[in-house]
């Protein structure tokens, strides 16, 4: 039968849209006589890398810009879910932290630690992941600058940065919005998105953009809980007025609060392993796997513990720009923000179902900065951009451990490791962009910053109020009432908790001046070549998580010269030295922008979990980075585009000496006399060496009435290790995540439909690996939240 021979019902339309569009190409040659054409030229994509627009295709360095259309439609959520489709970009959420990575480089996991790869949101820095839990919502695009960027933007980016453009008020326009519901169905999560524009007059408008979220099911199934966990529920909201009384003035006001909560964890054993990764005969663990003498190792999605686990996240932010053109030639652009979290985060670190361990994290963080920016055309050969910027910010946190010991005959106490810490800093930068001849430009950038912190750190032991609750593992009537607690012996293990101590009134001052510069020519209007170079420095700080030295005294120890000394509580700044040579290309219906880099990073920040209750803090020796960028895109016809992303990364320690042993490492002798190991020519953890995404988009129209769209995208990463341990004999293999995405909208009409399908077969994999404290060989999984989901759509603007 033909498709136009079908009955004109509702419902028969409907399929009649589904089945038509699986093809890609058959039913364009039969009905589309008059789809809109795209048209033969790439679409221009115009970003603010450099604080001005321009074209991507003009920048001297590696960009991949990410529209809020594509952001909004293939479920992006947050920057985890972007990593996806932009290589080298990862973001794996740990134990108690996020680890955002650009080309390899990031922070450690330690709340003392500034990301290295800095984060802006409207021009406003948010140094601490804390401040993005909300994620995405109501953008415009996302930027992701690849390799350091020191002069406009310094703030310790020194591995790159992520810069996040909003949806303004839009002055002069009429009353628009769009509204978008979704549903995933394997989790039982329902969003809702919205941004509208109010125009009040030809000055002045407001936008009103929200979202909500509440997802009712998680990945694992806790046969303690007898709940799927984790589950989440978010919400955040921000309004924004823009003035603009006259030509050559602007005023932007912006104010955005989320709230962010994550019920349950999941965190499961994994293996309990000898040192040659044989599996441990008779595990006290094997109790835990629901009553069979077998592990409960996470593989079958589920896990075994009591908690209680979860986080809270409560953000906010306000910010004014004002953009004065003060002549044809000069701009100044002032950005002042008050930004700040709070948040709390609790997880049960024995993951099994007895009162044993658990952790609590608290963080404060308020924040207040300002810049002031001049962009100045000279001449017609010269352009000078520079200015101030000051930042001052609070940050209290600690990392609190609750030891339930009565069943062992000891008392019950808590382990509090605290910081309280004050930091200033301010900045003064400049950059000169100078035309040599028509097709060569050169940029030569600087900018000084002085840096101040001060701080209080200190371990106590304390008592835990009230009393533990002796039932058995399980309540009366639960199927597995009966289960015997064999865990209790082996957590004689527990040696030492650190030293007792405070310091008080630290301080730590440091400057830096750091170069960015690059050279371009234009070797044919659609053909230029770039090579730039940075050189700068990330600070240093004080250690959240310090202990004592290794020969710290044992529990119940009076504060003494075992607790170290204050210098022993810091770590130093971090130095980087990068280059960068590529292309970048137009032709006929294609780009192709190629990217080769190198980079060292002297005295690296690093936070390695030892296995105990504590972290190796410190810098590592050196480290070499090195690889290449491929981005190609090609219009293969008018209504079917395809592009490709591909990153080689070879990210390894050149010298990294005293390192946290793995134990692959403890198992073939490695370790020196004080335990620790030699890392040097070690690849870091959580980078592949390959990454990649290939995507094809096709349009159609169906039945004379709907444009349907057809995205189907393949990402890929290769083997790497899961374990900041670094763990060569746990290492998850490469994977291939498949995503596919149908969306039908009406030629006429504002509304749309679309189905998405994430993970489409529902491969598995593991994110992160993290040793379970005090049981040698044993090791815990995070059961991922990343199997296939399957959202269905609605959504309207006008």
């Amino acid at each position: 039968m033909n498709i136009k021979d079908f009955p004109k019902t509702p419902i028969a339309k409907v399929l009649c849209i589904v089945l038509g569009s699986t093809s890609f190409a058959s039913l364009a040659q039969e009905e589309a006589k008059d789809v809109k054409a795209k048209g033969s030229a790439l679409e221009i994509i115009e970003v603010t890398a450099r604080k001005r627009i321009e074209s991507v295709q003009t920048v001297p360095s590696s960009i991949s810009a990410v529209t809020g259309e594509h952001i909004q439609g293939m479920g992006v959520n947050n920057v985890e879910d972007l990593s996806k489709y932009v290589p080298g970009l990862e973001q794996p959420k740990l134990a108690n932290h996020s680890r955002l990575s650009l080309r390899g480089v990031s922070s450690g996991d330690n709340q003392s630690f500034e990301q290295s790869v800095g984060t802006y949101v409207d021009g406003v820095y948010r140094g601490r992941m804390n401040q993005q839990r909300a994620g995405f919502f109501d953008m415009q695009r996302v930027e992701v600058l690849k390799g350091p960027q020191l002069t406009l933007y310094g703030n310790s980016s020194v591995g790159g940065a992520l810069s996040m453009i909003t949806n303004r008020p839009d002055v002069g326009d009429d009353l628009n919005g769009e509204f978008t519901v979704k549903y995933e169905t394997e989790y039982e999560e329902a969003q809702i998105l919205g941004g509208l524009n109010i125009p009040v007059t030809d000055e002045f408008a407001l936008r009103i953009a929200g979202k909500w979220r509440d997802q009712n099911k998680g990945a694992a199934f806790n046969n303690y809980t007898g709940k799927d966990e984790p589950y989440f529920k978010d919400y955040a909201f921000r309004i924004g007025a823009v003035w603009q009384p006259r030509d050559d003035l602007s005023l932007y006001l912006r104010h955005e609060q989320a709230t962010f909560e994550k019920f349950g964890e999941s965190l499961a054993i994994y293996r309990h392993v000898n040192p040659d990764f044989t599996d441990v005969e008779n595990s006290p663990l094997a109790p835990f796997g629901i009553g069979t003498g077998e592990m409960n190792t996470g593989n079958d999605d589920s896990i075994f513990n009591n908690g209680p686990s979860g986080n809270k996240n409560e953000s906010d932010e306000t910010m004014l720009e004002v953009v004065w053109s003060i002549s044809d030639n000069t701009t100044i652009t002032s950005i002042t923000a008050q930004s700040g979290y709070d948040y709390f985060h609790t997880l049960d670190i024995d993951m099994t179902p007895e009162d044993i361990m658990s952790s609590n994290v608290p963080e404060d963080y308020e924040q207040f900065s300002q810049e002031l920016r001049f962009d100045m055309i000279v001449n017609e050969q010269i352009n000078l951009m520079g200015g101030l910027y000051y930042q001052d910010a609070d940050f209290n946190t600690g990392f609190d451990v609750d030891f339930y010991l009565t069943q062992l005959g000891m008392p019950n106490f808590t382990r509090s490791n605290y910081l309280e810490q004050k930091t200033e800093q301010s900045a003064i930068f400049a950059q000169v962009d100078y035309q040599a001849t028509d097709k060569l430009s050169l940029t030569l950038g600087v900018r000084y910053s002085d840096i101040e912190k001060t701080a209080t750190q200190g371990l106590t032991l304390l008592n835990i109020d009230g009393t533990v609750d002796t039932r058995p593992a399980f309540p009366d009537g639960h199927p597995y009432a009966g289960l015997t607690p064999a865990l209790l012996s082996y957590w004689g293990a527990l040696k030492s908790v650190g030293a007792p101590h405070e310091f008080e009134n630290m301080k730590r001052e440091e400057s830096h001046t750091m170069v960015q510069a690059s050279a371009s020519y234009f070797f044919t209007d659609s053909f230029m070549g770039y090579v730039n170079f940075a050189d700068g420095a990330k600070a240093g700080g004080f250690d959240t998580l310090y202990e004592g030295p290794a020969s710290a005294s044992p529990l119940g120890t009076s504060p003494g010269p075992s607790a170290g000394t204050p210098e022993d509580t810091q770590f130093e700044d971090e130095q980087v030295t990068a280059y960068e040579i590529g292309f970048k290309s137009d032709w006929d219906d294609m780009r192709l922008n190629v990217a080769v880099f190198y980079g060292t990073y002297d005295d690296l920040q690093t936070s390695i979990f030892n296995g105990s209750i504590g972290f190796n803090v410190g810098n590592a020796g050196k480290t070499i980075q090195k690889g290449i960028d491929v981005e190609f895109i090609w219009q293969a016809t008018d209504d079917l585009s395809i592009t490709a992303n591909a990153e080689y990364l070879d990210f390894y320690y050149d010298k990294f000496e005293g390192a946290a042993c793995s134990l692959t490492e403890v198992y073939k002798g490695e370790a020196d006399e004080n335990g620790q190991c030699d890392w040097s020519g070690d690849n870091l953890a959580w980078v592949p060496e390959f990454t990649a995404v290939v995507a094809a988009e096709h349009l159609t129209e169906v039945m004379d009435n709907y444009e349907v769209s057809n995205m189907l995208s393949v990402s890929y990463k290769s083997e790497h290790t899961i374990d900041s341990s670094n763990e060569q004999g746990l290492m998850q293999d490469g994977y291939a995540l498949v995503d596919y995405r149908l969306k039908v909208t009406p030629m006429d009409s504002s509304w749309h439909v679309a189905l998405t399908v994430n993970n489409l077969f529902d491969e598995d994999y593991e994110i992160y690996l993290t040793k379970i404290p005090l049981i040698a060989g044993a090791y815990s999984n995070g059961v991922h939240q990343n199997a296939r989901r399957i959202n269905l759509e609605f959504g309207y603007s006008f």
